[in-house]
């Protein structure tokens, strides 16, 4: 059953439609049956496929069978170029990919506005079509497609087998598989030079402290501060990499390492994000570094092309071997080895801490997949007001809310420092678009407290969890449900 007739046996009044086009032509296809939008990609060919069969390529070690929209539409071939999309749609548990000329937009159409296949249609798209959509007083037409016709594939080969002549490809594109393997990584700044840290290393990022001078120490050692009863050194990276020290900033942070034998902490200029990148854009350092920095730097990421790249340090590199265990071994009040031995563990919260204004909320750090700067936002017609739209998350298209309006508070334009935090509750991802994100928070559970009857003047309670009380009560930061604030209503 194709998602057309399921809407029609349910009585469902209006159908929404990913629209796309073909030459001239428009086309929609179910929501319902669309897993994600992808650039095109290198295919490999499939022997003895029909010639609308493009072939088949690798989706994150997945194989995807692509089938070329114009042909299989009885057009000619049209040229590949940067709006070129594949759509990856799912009849009945098979997942086929289908290239377009362009994608559109996400459309809510209702049932009175879908009318029956014509008798004549010039092109063969007729026969894959299970309605015509009419907009703007029919001088819009929306071909909706019959996925489950479309995607049935011919050949004069009756072995012939899409799915099966798929899966014999594997043996070509398997090698492709470590490619797209992926790094996440904590991106940062120090002067115009961008670094990053492998967010598995990364156990917290807080806000600069009150820093105690040690004496006779290297030169980037700051000095150590007091978390939750442990000591810390702090190494100033600009120092580390012999760059002119500044002071301190609003936008300085500590980002807490753990370099494998110890945890340090490393001032930085300003944290920028949490990004996702494959490791195949990550190469090996310059030859530059091979007498000196080699390392501490253990790949240099090369993103859009190139115009954009930042140095991977290697944690376990950063601190000299020998200065640890002397530091380690002495047990001076400038260093303090993690107690594995506690009798009690204290139960902490860790938490992603953001701004609305002059609001602090947080969300916890379980349900956050990664922080990025913000993109473009993809209009969604019908969506609440507070649904900012649609945002190409590599090829995921996940909805965006725009938290001001979620909260009712008034509108703000997107700056350098506005993020969108990629949630992922109940295998659902979303995008939450905030103010600025300021650090990744860790404290003891005991300080947070139940939701105040009068918390705010902008935010509902029950999208708040609790309260965190830190600085002795000075800093209130409001912990949000986070599957509340998901809870899309109409």
């Amino acid at each position: 059953m194709t998602a057309a007739e399921t809407a029609r046996a349910v009585g469902l009044t209006e159908r929404q439609l990913v629209t796309f086009h073909l030459g001239n032509e428009e086309f929609g296809a179910d929501i319902m049956n669309v897993r994600e939008i992808i650039r095109f990609a290198e295919v490999t060919k499939i022997p003895q496929a029909p010639d609308y069969v493009e072939g088949v390529c690798n989706l994150r070690g997945s194989i995807l069978p692509i089938i070329d929209g114009r042909t299989r539409f009885g057009m000619d071939r049209g040229q590949r170029d940067e709006n070129t999309r594949v759509l990856v749609v799912d009849v009945s548990g098979q997942v086929t990919g289908i290239v377009v000329d362009r994608v559109s937009e996400v459309l809510r159409v209702a049932g009175a506005d879908i009318d029956p296949p014509p008798a004549v249609i010039r092109n063969e798209a007729v026969r894959y079509l299970d309605g015509v959509v009419k907009l703007n007083g029919g001088k819009r037409l929306i071909m909706a497609l019959n996925l489950e016709q479309a995607l049935t594939v011919e050949s004069e080969n009756r072995d012939f087998d899409l799915q099966t002549a798929a899966a014999a490809a594997v043996r070509e594109v398997a090698a492709q598989r470590a490619e797209l393997e992926e790094d996440q990584l904590v991106t940062f700044l120090l002067g115009q030079e961008e670094y990053a840290f492998d967010i598995m290393h990364v156990k917290e990022i807080i806000r600069v402290p009150e820093i105690t001078a040690v004496p006779n120490v290297l030169h980037y050692l700051e000095g150590v501060v007091s978390i939750r009863n442990q000591l810390l050194p702090i190494v100033n990276m600009r120092l580390y990499f012999n760059m002119p020290n500044v002071p301190v900033t609003d936008q300085s942070r500590i980002i807490i390492v753990d370099l494998g034998q110890m945890t340090a902490g490393f001032r930085v200029d300003r944290v920028l994000e949490v990004i996702r990148v494959p490791r195949s854009v990550i190469e090996p350092p310059p030859p530059i570094f091979i007498n000196g920095e080699l390392e501490q730097i253990r790949g240099v990421a090369k993103l859009n092309e190139g115009k954009r790249l930042f140095m991977c340090l290697n944690a376990a590199n950063l601190l000299d071997a020998d200065l640890v265990s002397d530091l380690l071994e002495r047990g001076e009040s400038n260093v303090v080895r993690e107690n594995q031995s506690s009798s009690g563990a204290i139960e902490e919260e860790q938490l992603v801490a953001f701004r609305l204004g002059k609001e602090e909320f947080a969300i916890k750090i379980t349900d956050v997949q990664e922080i990025n700067r913000m993109t473009q936002v993809t209009q969604m017609p019908g969506a609440p007001g507070y649904v900012e739209g649609l945002v190409n998350l590599r090829g995921n298209i996940i909805p965006a809310l725009n938290l001001r309006r979620r909260f009712g508070m008034t509108e703000r334009t997107h700056d350098d420092a506005t993020r969108i935090i990629i949630v992922d509750v109940g295998l659902r991802k979303t995008g939450i678009i905030v103010d600025a994100v300021t650090e990744v928070l860790r404290f003891e559970r005991s300080l947070v407290e139940e939701t105040p009857r009068l918390l705010s003047e902008t935010v509902d309670r029950e999208y708040i969890s609790g309260v965190a009380k830190l600085s002795g009560g000075k800093r209130m930061v409001m912990i949000l449900d986070s599957e509340r604030i998901l809870k899309i209503e109409g």
